[in-house]
């Protein structure tokens, strides 16, 4: 039967069942795992038996029996009256019942899946005496739709990778990473995308708490949600905000060398993407990683805000991802038309005015990205490069194009404030030592833009200026100190509306440059008319980590909040 079929057959089923979920009542002997639960007299009685459905339950899923689920179910079914009867100092639930109630409901979530009886989409399959029904799965706090959570792995302990802090609180119920995967193509999505989600197995609320009642399956985005009630009580929420970045940091395959050295490779996923689905009324927050980086670095920086309720509430976060061996000023173009056609998608009727508001966030080169989205090119930039007027050259309608698209723009009227972390304003000396020579030279550039810079050189003689007629440029060409290019770019006039702000690492002393963060002087790094300046004692490639560096960011995006209140009507408490 093809897969989409089976996912209706699914879903019409559920729907026959969803209004009330699964109710189990009478006796049973946990020996027979398709008769209905047992509901004993004594909580003591009821622990016993759930304590033995799990074991029997491990057993089974040993070798691939799927009533092994029912087992789990029965499991947690049954000490979920006793959780929190044992309690500790904050109000946790501890003790025999909450460990089974929590091994069991784990098990549950993840053999489950892998035995075809849970989607989280839908719900969990549990076989009975009577037959088969549905427990149905319901959705608290999600951006994401119900059809949107393909799959789900109990977390416990996991590896923290390069991350600062870990922001996990013990309460009710299991966390888990969720993912759902981009099949359709959807604009500005990663193909895999991931974020936590915490489970609960509980009676259905129109049941209250009763043993015999409807049990549904629940999860609640614990970045939204930090508490439930039980028995009339307000109960804190098991969470995991860390563990999706941890994941992700684990089991990504890093590779920005390839869009270093081969920026024309069709494995570099790059583009504009968002972290979660869009949010009317939050302001987006743009990152975009440096040279021979990528999105990653700044994990640090994104634990960190969404651990922040308030800027889980009021910000929605989105990066930029970009093949770093190619001239930055076809990526900064890039970005500016893909911020447009974002905002055409997302907010067709302009009525949005949190997307008016845009922080960018730029390390390094992605500095210069950013600079170059709230700067007015005039014909300064062409001029850095060519001694004729633009419309005289000879070329190809396509390449014309091109060249308009880097060379001609004005400031995204989207983008309101703008962080520069450790940006070469003014270059970096490493590109013209010989590791930077070196790694200038090892970019391969795609055969197409070979030929077309061919052609410009060839049927323009003498029009280019040698540092755009000895080769495409790459970006490290870019970072000398004396690039003309560099040098128009840095005298661009700004949009005097964006607020600006630094910070610039410091502490390395650099022979001929003075102060530095061992790649980039302090006196490139810093910038004239910005609203703050932020000095790190730290290296060039770990500002992004750097607690100061993200204390400072968290101040910017707080002041940002301030001065844009009156504007945004979603701000105003």
């Amino acid at each position: 039967m093809p897969e989409s079929v089976q996912y209706r057959l699914f879903a019409g089923i559920l729907l026959l069942v969803s209004s009330i979920g699964c109710r189990f009542t009478g006796v049973t002997n946990v020996g027979f795992v398709a008769a209905p639960i047992c509901v004993a007299e004594n909580s003591s009685a009821n622990l016993a038996i759930a304590e033995s459905a799990y074991a029997q339950g491990v057993k089974l899923e040993s070798i691939c029996d799927t009533t092994c689920v029912d087992y789990y179910f029965q499991a947690a079914t049954l000490a979920w009256p006793e959780v929190g009867q044992q309690i500790d100092e904050q109000g946790i639930p501890c003790g025999q019942a909450a460990s089974i109630y929590n091994a069991s409901l784990s098990k549950l979530v993840s053999a489950g899946q892998r035995l075809g009886r849970l989607d989280p989409r839908f719900g969990l399959v549990i076989r009975t005496s009577t037959g088969s029904c549905i427990v149905p799965a319901h959705y608290h706090g999600f951006p994401w739709q119900p059809g949107e959570i393909d799959h789900l792995i109990p977390i416990d302990q996991y590896s923290m990778g390069d991350l600062n802090n870990k922001y996990r609180y013990r309460g009710y119920g299991v966390s888990t990473i969720a993912f759902h995967y981009n099949t359709t193509n959807e604009p500005f999505r990663k193909s895999q995308q991931i974020f936590s989600a915490t489970v609960l197995l509980r009676p259905h609320p129109d049941f209250g708490n009763k043993s015999d009642g409807a049990f549904v399956l629940e999860l609640f985005d614990p970045s939204r949600i930090s508490s439930i009630t039980k028995d009339g009580v307000q109960v804190p929420l098991e969470r995991d905000l860390t563990a999706p970045i941890a994941w992700r940091i684990n089991n990504t395959k890093r590779d920005y060398l390839e869009g270093f050295l081969q920026p024309g490779s069709t494995s570099v996923n790059d583009g504009l993407f968002m972290i979660e689905p869009y949010q009317p009324g939050k302001i987006p927050i743009v990152f975009i990683h440096g040279l021979l980086s990528d999105p990653l670095a700044w994990a640090n920086m994104a634990n960190e805000i969404r651990a922040c309720p308030e800027f889980v509430e009021k910000y929605q976060l989105w990066a930029f991802e970009y093949a770093t061996g190619e001239p930055f000023l076809k990526s900064a173009a890039k970005l500016r038309r893909q911020l447009q056609e974002a905002r055409v998608l997302l907010d067709p009727t302009l009525s949005d005015t949190a997307l008016s508001q845009m922080v960018l966030v730029g390390h390094s080169m992605g500095g210069l990205v950013s600079n170059l989205q709230i700067t007015h090119s005039g014909n300064q930039l062409w001029e850095a490069v060519a001694c004729c007027p633009f419309d005289s050259i000879v070329t190809t309608p396509e390449t014309r194009l091109a060249l308009a698209e880097s060379f001609y723009f004005e400031p995204s009227p989207f983008v309101s404030c703008v962080v520069f972390i450790g940006t070469p304003h003014r270059g970096s000396p490493w590109a013209n030592r010989p590791i930077g020579q070196l790694g200038a030279k090892l970019v391969e550039q795609t055969s197409s833009l070979e030929e077309m810079h061919q052609q410009l050189i060839n049927d323009n003689p003498g029009v280019f200026s040698a540092e755009f007629t000895r080769r495409v440029p790459t970006s490290i060409d870019l970072l000398k100190p004396e690039s003309p290019l560099l040098l128009s770019i840095d005298r661009l006039p700004i949009d005097m509306g964006i607020r600006r702000h630094s910070i610039i690492g410091h502490g390395y002393w650099m022979p001929g440059s003075g102060d530095s963060d061992s790649v980039v002087p302090v006196s490139s790094a810093q910038e004239s008319g910005v609203v703050s300046e932020t000095c790190v004692h730290e290296k060039h490639e770990s500002l992004p980590q750097h607690a100061e560096s993200i204390a400072g960011l968290m101040d910017i995006l707080k002041r940002h909040l301030s001065e844009h209140a009156a504007s945004l009507p979603n701000m105003r408490k």
